[in-house]
Formats: C-alpha cells, sequence, structure tokens
C-alpha cells in the first residue's frame, strides 16, 4: 500500500534545499504573482522527485512517492505553470544559489571549467531550438546543446542552452561573458577540453583579461610543435619509465575579437603514458581491420566509413583498359601508411596548453585534472537523475526542466563534498531512498534498514537517530533537527 511506506530520506535534500536558499527566493516569486498553490512545493517536488525517482512529471504525479509527512497536492497543469515560472525567474534562482554556495561553501570562482554536451529529444521532426546536430551519442534524434561551468569544488555555477546545431567551440563566448558579470572575480582561469581551444576563444578569453588551461591536439598540430613535443630534450621519467613528462615556453599569435592579432607566451605541458600509447594502438589496429574487411567491397566501404577511417584511406579512380590512375568510373582504395606511422609516433602524448606561465607543471596538471568532474556531472544528470531523454517541448519548460536538473545536480554535489566524496553520487540516491518508514499503526512507525549514506550525515548533523520504532512527533523532531543544526562550511 502505498500509503503505508514513507521516505524520509528527502529530509537531507530538503536541508540542501534550504541551504540554496529556493524556500526564499519561491516566496519572493510567489508574492509577485496571483497564483494560490504553492511555487515551493512544485519546486521541491520536482527536485527531489528528480533526484529519488526521476519521470516524466505527468507519471511523477500519476504514480505518486510518498515523501513522510508531505502530501503534495499539486495538479499537473499547475506543474506545468510552475515551470513557465521557473524559466522567467531563472537567472535570480541560480543567483540566489552562487550567493548561498559562496557564504555557505566558501564559493571560488578564480578557476571555472567548461563543457558542452547535448540532449536528445523523442521527436521526428526538429523545430527552432531542437535541432539535427552532432549529437555525443551518436543519436539521429534532434538535439539542445549545453554549456555548463562548474567550480574547482566540482559544484555547478550555471547553465546556458543553445540550439541543437550550433557548434560547441562557439558556445563559450557568450556563456562565459554572462557567467564573468554575474559570477566572477576580476580574473578567471578557464579550464576546458581541446573542443573549446580554438584562436578565436583563446583570443576573447586573453582580450578580456582572463586566462586559460585546455588541452592541446597532438595530431593535427603545426608541425613545429609536434617537433618540440618529439624531441628528446626535457624529458622527465618516472622510475618504472612508463611514465614521462616536460615543458617549455612558446609564443603563438592569437587574434583577438576586434581583428588584431596579438604574440603570445604560452606554456606547453607535455605528457606521455604507455598505458595511453597502449590504448591509442589498440583503438586504431581495431579500425585498421574494419578497413580490411571492407577493402574488398569499395562500395560497401563508402557507405559505412566514418572520419576516424577515412584518414587512413586513400580513394583514386583506375583507368580499366591501362590500369593507370585517371578520373574515370572505376574507384579503388589503398592504405595511407604515411599517415599511419606518422599517428602511431604520436601515441601516448596528450598535451595542456596554458596562459598562465607562471604555474609549475604540477598545479598546471593538478587544475586541469579537475575537470573531470563536469564530465562526470553530465553523466550523472543524464543517468542518475534522467534527464534525458526530455518529455517537455516548450522552449521555456525545456529550459525550466534543465533548471531542475542542474538544481537537484547541485544537491547532490553538495551532499558529496560534506560527505568528503566518501560516496558517489549513485550511492547518496540509493542511500536516500533506503530510509524509508513503514506505518504500523495511526502515528507509529517501524524505520527500515538504511544504508550508511543516512548514518554518515547524521554524524556530521551531530544527530543521532537509531531507534526502530518511532511516533510521527519522533520523525517531525528529527527533520526540524536536519533542517535547523548547525555544522562547518566543507
Amino acid at each position: 500500500d502505498r500509503n503505508t511506506l514513507r521516505n524520509y530520506g528527502y529530509f537531507y535534500l530538503d536541508r540542501m534545499y534550504q541551504e540554496l536558499g529556493l524556500d526564499k527566493i519561491c516566496e519572493k516569486i510567489q508574492s509577485q504573482t496571483d497564483i494560490e498553490y504553492s511555487i515551493d512545493d512544485c519546486l521541491k517536488f520536482l527536485c527531489f522527485m528528480r533526484v529519488l525517482k526521476p519521470n516524466s512529471k505527468k507519471a511523477s504525479l500519476e504514480k505518486g512517492f510518498d515523501f513522510f509527512m508531505e502530501d503534495y497536492e499539486i495538479k499537473i497543469e499547475q506543474l506545468y505553470k510552475s515551470l513557465t515560472l521557473f524559466h522567467e525567474y531563472k537567472n535570480e534562482i541560480v543567483e540566489r544559489m552562487h550567493n548561498q554556495l559562496c557564504e555557505k561553501y566558501n564559493r571560488n570562482t578564480e578557476i571555472l571549467y567548461y563543457d558542452v554536451t547535448n540532449y536528445f529529444f523523442e521527436i521526428d521532426e526538429a523545430d527552432d531550438f531542437r535541432k539535427k546536430g552532432c549529437s555525443k551519442e551518436h543519436r539521429p534524434n534532434p538535439i539542445v546543446q549545453m554549456g555548463l561551468f562548474i567550480d574547482n569544488q566540482g559544484l555547478p555555477v550555471d547553465f546556458y542552452l543553445y540550439d541543437g546545431n550550433t557548434a560547441d567551440c562557439s558556445t563559450l563566448k557568450p556563456s562565459f561573458e554572462d557567467v564573468k558579470h554575474r559570477y566572477a572575480s576580476e580574473k578567471v582561469i578557464i579550464t576546458a577540453d581541446k573542443g573549446l581551444n580554438s584562436g578565436p576563444n583563446l583570443g576573447y578569453i586573453l582580450s578580456s583579461g582572463n586566462g586559460y588551461i585546455v588541452s592541446q591536439k597532438i595530431r593535427g598540430a603545426s608541425k613545429q610543435l609536434k617537433s618540440l613535443v618529439l624531441s628528446d630534450e626535457g624529458w622527465h621519467f618516472n622510475s618504472q619509465h612508463d611514465f614521462k613528462f616536460k615543458e617549455f615556453i612558446r609564443e603563438i599569435t592569437v587574434p583577438y575579437p576586434d581583428g588584431t592579432k596579438h604574440l603570445h607566451r604560452q606554456k606547453v605541458v607535455c605528457i606521455w603514458s604507455e598505458k595511453y600509447q597502449v590504448k591509442e594502438k589498440n583503438a586504431r589496429d581495431n579500425l585498421l581491420d574494419k578497413i580490411a574487411l571492407l577493402a574488398a567491397n569499395p562500395t560497401k566501404f563508402k557507405q559505412s566509413c566514418h572520419t576516424g577511417m577515412k584518414k587512413y584511406i586513400d580513394e583514386y579512380s583506375v583507368d580499366k583498359t591501362t590500369g593507370l590512375k585517371n578520373k574515370t568510373v572505376t574507384t579503388q582504395t589503398e592504405l595511407n601508411l604515411e599517415k599511419i606511422s606518422e599517428d602511431e609516433a604520436l601515441d601516448g602524448y596528450y598535451l595542456i596548453v596554458t596562459s598562465e606561465t607562471q604555474l609549475s607543471l604540477s598545479e598546471v596538471i593538478s587544475k586541469y585534472r579537475g575537470l573531470w568532474r563536469i564530465e562526470e556531472s553530465f553523466r550523472i544528470t543524464k543517468t542518475d537523475l534522467k534527464g534525458r531523454p526530455v518529455f517537455v517541448r516548450t522552449r521555456e519548460h525545456i529550459e525550466a526542466h534543465f533548471l531542475t536538473c542542474f538544481i537537484s545536480l547541485t544537491m547532490l554535489r553538495m551532499l558529496e563534498l560534506r560527505l568528503k566524496h566518501q560516496y558517489s553520487g549513485r550511492k547518496i540516491i540509493d542511500g536516500l531512498n533506503s530510509a524509508m518508514a513503514t506505518e504500523l499503526s495511526k502515528d507509529i512507525y517501524s524505520l527500515n534498514k538504511r544504508e550508511s549514506v543516512a548514518d554518515e550525515l547524521d554524524k556530521i548533523l551531530g544527530i543521532k537517530f537509531d531507534s526502530r520504532y518511532v511516533r510521527i512527533e519522533d520523525l517531525n523532531r528529527y527533520h526540524s533537527k536536519i533542517l535547523k543544526s548547525m555544522y562547518t562550511t566543507p
């Protein structure tokens, strides 16, 4: 019976929700509208459900999920109307979250991590927003692009949505301009992967008085850079000789937004790993095996060929009578052995480049490695929070849907931080879902055995709650203690 088993694990989410000041911003929104139903209840319901039992808005209301002592009397039309409001107040909501995180979590925006992903929609026809583009998951569906900033603690800062056919590299400038204006310190060092590393992006960052730490493609780099990397000079090996690194300063010309070009000193950190070398060699060998299977059938090869294959293949036409290469009908293919050999020489190498030439090699690597948290944030949002597929249609509702995902992700990250990263986001979700109370009789509950996440959170909060049987007033007091207990900034 859905009325006899209730979740109280959301008490901890409620604490994070209040730490972010979302109850206060909902009060403000409520005061500025003539809406009678609770906007705060709508936002809580959407965010708590997104963490604990993610589903479509309609399914969430229809199937229901009983939070202890919280009976949300929300109709579907109210939920959709609230989404329109959340879209309208998105900037105020995120700014409130930012200010609270600065106060309670010592947020520092001198280093910001940025990356782009996309989300698919299960629709047949594209529209003015959801468009066909380069899907990260190689799906044919229309998509939207999302740019996300996080801070050096892994806490989300803000997100930006773009049309599905927008190139990743073109999202950085408008997103960063807004973030810098609303949240950031005087100088920000943007950290991003090689997809955002372009001359115009670096020029924009530098011209606005900021800095960067980004990865650099070695394949496709200039001959001069490849030569400097492959030179035997300057390398430092570990004791096993399966890892080496070096650094050097070079001068490059960077285009600024006003059309001028400027000479710029850039530190290059070069890293070679035997493990990465083996990985790249195996990937190329697998590709060459596929090419060999298709070589006997050029037409089939052309139909199935992707970019990775094409770079190792030369296509040419052969005259049927003389056997000489020319532009007649018959097409043949051959391996580009020179390109294969060139790529083999670069196996195992990767580069990080930065404008901050005063940073040590270890500092550059350490700061760059923080980028994995943004990649993990995308994974959590897509899988654990089931941010995709998206079941709302209008741009306003799509924006609001991702706002609830953003809030949910932030609450999870706050809990991870409080727990000193002992538990993953998935473990935290499972732990909160394990905190269930079974109603035995009126106002008497039996607490089911729960996972250790909740016990660890209680320790941090200085609360003890290990009874097997409790009255309703005991759970009320427990909830109140979680909301009001004092603990230090992580």
